[in-house]
């Protein structure tokens, strides 16, 4: 049977011509917004979070193997088209930058600005290969993984982030065993930080990256200082990608931004798209 993709909306008309779109990555859901939807919604704007196929509320399949690029790039789309999307500022975060960004370039008419987190877009020839912190925070998760395989301890990854008990059993609430975690197994995988990386995807962060530096729309980039990717090489990609974005570090915050300033993080991007509105 298909699989079932979970959403959280909230805010704003449904029938709203904007709508602001946010995109998890590792080993996170659509929990991760709960903060910027509750500031975003407060302000009229419609959100929407969706879980990935594998994560949060979604449908799980229990072999890693069904996992791929292809599947998250598409279930994307196909949610973009099956909710007759449109004036979307998509945010992205973390792993769900690669497949987010991806999309972009694919449909790039529904898409009318973006803000982008702490995250990455890798290749081989990525400066992020030469910057040891990124590349060592990569191999550790990596390396947990391949030990842990489906039964990585996903609270103590969390606390080590310094999520709380209690926010933690929420972030693990949708993977109670083994068999729910493939998705998150399957992930880092999919990340082609390293040389030996699947060519294919390899080749879809080059044409990802060649069609960003052709965009012109507004761009917001939040990247959190303490954050892996918040400095050095993988910032200052983003930055060569969108010379005209708009660039407001982010103090504390460390991986998950959203979790931590979410409300900040959501004013900032409040702000950006009222100033943006009255340019047009």
């Amino acid at each position: 049977r298909e699989a079932v993709v979970s959403t959280q909306s909230t805010g704003g008309p449904q029938n709203s011509e904007h709508v602001i779109l946010c995109i998890h990555g590792e080993p996170t859901w659509s929990f991760l917004y709960r903060f910027m939807i509750s500031e975003l919604s407060h302000r009229g704007y419609r959100v929407i979070a969706l879980d990935f196929i594998g994560f949060g509320k979604s449908d799980k399949y229990s072999s890693v193997d069904m996992y791929t690029h292809d599947l998250h790039t598409l279930t994307l789309k196909l949610f973009i088209e099956h909710l007759k999307l449109s004036n979307i500022t998509l945010v992205v975060h973390d792993w769900g930058g690669p497949v987010g960004l991806s999309v972009v370039k694919d449909m790039p008419q529904l898409i009318d600005s973006l803000c982008i987190l702490n995250t990455v877009l890798p290749c081989r020839d990525d400066t992020a290969l030469r910057h040891i912190v990124n590349l060592f925070h990569f191999i550790c998760w990596s390396a947990a993984i391949f030990v842990c395989q489906t039964h990585i301890p996903l609270g103590a990854l969390l606390g080590y982030e310094g999520v709380d008990g209690a926010t933690s059993k929420g972030y693990t609430a949708p993977f109670p065993n083994y068999r729910y975690k493939a998705g998150v197994a399957r992930w880092p995988q999919l990340v082609p930080m390293l040389p030996w990386g699947n060519s294919r995807i390899i080749e879809d962060m080059r044409s990802t990256k060649r069609f960003l530096r052709t965009w012109k729309k507004p761009v917001l980039m939040m990247f959190c200082t303490d954050g892996i990717s918040g400095k050095g090489p993988s910032k200052e990609l983003f930055k060569s990608l969108f010379p005209h974005g708009v660039d407001i570090p982010i103090t504390g915050g460390g991986c998950l931004a959203p979790e931590f300033k979410g409300e900040e993080l959501a004013q900032h991007l409040c702000r950006f798209l009222n100033e943006n509105k009255k340019k047009k």
